[in-house]
């Protein structure tokens, strides 16, 4: 059985794990999500990945790619206004000026994700969300999501149903299996361009939705995902 969810409204991936990514017309997904999503992360002497929630510096940094289609190519934009390959000296500099240790990037062989590799949010929850600020609207890359589906009917928060489900994407696109809600933390408090902090996001969440916001997927068939393209729930 299934119907209609919605359509893809916005597609993103994150070159560099916590740093602001890049908005694309369409992505290859892959069976580690999608391609180039995460292959990058900042990591210390201690050799583990930091991110966003020990370290929200590093959300001023953002990164894309060159080749966007091959995902090839990271380029970062550091807060003084660089835009240098993710392994100029220059960015670790930075880097660790911003963090106060020594930090540069790597890239990883495999993405570097927290649950799984697809992070999906809906149109209509963030308008929702919208409650939480007094009627702002929440900038969605708060929520630094993969996929946006503006999504069918008047349900608030329509992916809850469809963890177990199948999400079936375009014609010959991605298939999608949804696994998990997503468990939100600190790192939605933060402007994405001021990294001034509101918690009043976070406090809305922790109010109404015991701090979950989205759905984690993994990858069943691998395919382009492209905005516009129609989204149906498949489930058992």
């Amino acid at each position: 059985m299934g119907g209609a969810a919605g359509i893809v409204s916005d597609v993103w991936r994150f070159p560099v794990k916590s740093f602001a990514g890049e908005r694309t017309r369409r992505a290859f997904v892959g069976p580690f999500g999608l391609l180039g999503d995460r292959r990058h992360a900042v990591t210390d002497d201690a050799g583990e990945a930091l991110t966003a929630r020990r370290a929200h510096r590093l959300l001023g940094f953002g990164a894309r790619y060159a080749e966007a289609e091959a995902a090839e190519g990271a380029e970062v934009r550091t807060p003084s206004g660089l835009a240098l390959p993710w392994d100029d000296p220059a960015v670790a500099e930075e880097l660790s000026q911003a963090l106060g240790r020594d930090a540069w990037i790597v890239r990883s062989a495999a993405a570097v994700h927290d649950a799984a590799p697809v992070h999906l949010v809906t149109t209509s929850a963030l308008h929702h969300a919208a409650g939480w600020t007094d009627g702002e609207e929440i900038d969605r890359r708060r929520f630094r999501a993969n996929i946006v589906i503006e999504a069918e009917g008047d349900d608030p928060f329509p992916e809850s149903s469809w963890v177990g489900a199948v999400l079936a994407i375009g014609d010959a696109g991605p298939r999608l299996r949804v696994v998990s809600p997503t468990e939100r933390c600190a790192v939605t408090t933060f402007d994405p361009d001021s990294l001034e902090r509101d918690n009043r996001v976070l406090a809305g969440l922790a109010r109404e939705r015991e701090n979950f916001f989205g759905v984690y997927a993994t990858v069943e068939r691998p395919g382009w995902v492209a905005v516009g393209d129609t989204v149906r729930a498949e489930r058992p």
